[in-house]
């Protein structure tokens, strides 16, 4: 998926939230100055992540090895760990468990800082998860529970801290050997990386391995051989978020299904949904 218009003013928003993190005015200036000029050379061709990535990269030097997101991922992984119990006896008592368990997983997508903000407010996002059964999913979910139940190789391409937590509910319709996650390789907004993945426990259930980049969806030019050999080997790619669908939506491979809440209107066009939808798609 290419960038359009009506992506830049979130890429301004970005530029200003990562220029706020930083510890004085003047290396804000200098920042802000450096991430304009690199907008300046931008192809619009790209699809947005690849801008996020060269904010983040920017940034980096400026921040002295500190994650900027780390409370806010913390705070996530906190608040899903602690509503979990809840939502697995919901889906148990569900008519439609793999159902319930698909929407349950989408609407975790909500915790993103990406596009919604740093400062996400946990009251909403509590209750926007706990209503989800409430929600219509845009798609047909039964090619995706098939291909699911079926898969020997599940390639899971994680999206945010918090999300993952969530998206433990669908996993457990298969067995744990079957699935491999997928995290990002270093710090960038608040997407899952190998220590969220080991502070809320997932390492000890299932194969979790690094993706390779930095970047807030999946270049596979920018990924390591070893995810390019599972994402070669596996029968199903769940990727999760609007990062990944960004950055895989353009390729023909329908293996791949999308599972995201369409929070950005450049995306719930290019899906042909409404803002706001839960979305099971595939390209």
């Amino acid at each position: 998926m290419k960038t359009y218009l009506e992506c830049i003013p979130c890429f301004g928003k970005q530029v200003v939230e990562v220029a706020g993190m930083l510890d004085d005015q003047e290396q804000q200036h200098k920042a802000v100055k450096e991430m304009l000029a690199a907008f300046a050379e931008y192809d619009l061709q790209n699809p947005p992540p690849v801008f996020a990535q060269r904010l983040a990269r920017i940034a980096r030097p400026y921040l002295d090895g500190r994650d900027p997101f780390q409370d806010v991922k913390e705070r996530f992984n906190t608040l899903a760990m602690h509503i979990l119990p809840d939502l697995m006896e919901e889906v148990k008592a569900s008519p439609d468990p793999f159902g319930l368990a698909s929407r349950l997983c989408i609407v975790g997508n909500i915790i993103d800082s990406g596009v919604v903000s740093i400062k996400l407010e946990e009251a909403a996002v509590e209750e926007e998860i706990m209503n989800a059964s409430q929600e219509e999913l845009y798609g047909d979910i039964n090619p995706f529970r098939e291909k699911f139940l079926e898969a020997e190789k599940i390639l899971w391409l994680a999206d945010n801290a918090g999300e993952i937590v969530l998206d433990q509910l669908l996993m457990a319709f298969t067995d744990p050997e079957k699935i491999t996650i997928a995290v990002r390789a270093h710090p960038i907004l608040n997407d899952a990386t190998m220590d969220d993945a080991e502070s809320i426990g997932l390492v000890s259930r299932y194969k979790v391995i690094e993706n390779g980049s930095d970047a807030p969806g999946t270049i596979l030019d920018d990924c390591s051989p070893e995810f390019m050999e599972c994402f070669a080997d596996a029968d199903l790619i769940v990727s999760k978020g609007q990062g990944n669908y960004e950055t895989l939506s353009s390729l023909p491979d329908k293996r791949i299904f999308f599972l995201l809440k369409a929070k950005c209107p450049v995306i719930a066009r290019d899906i042909g949904c409404d803002v706001g939808r839960l979305v099971i798609a595939r390209k």
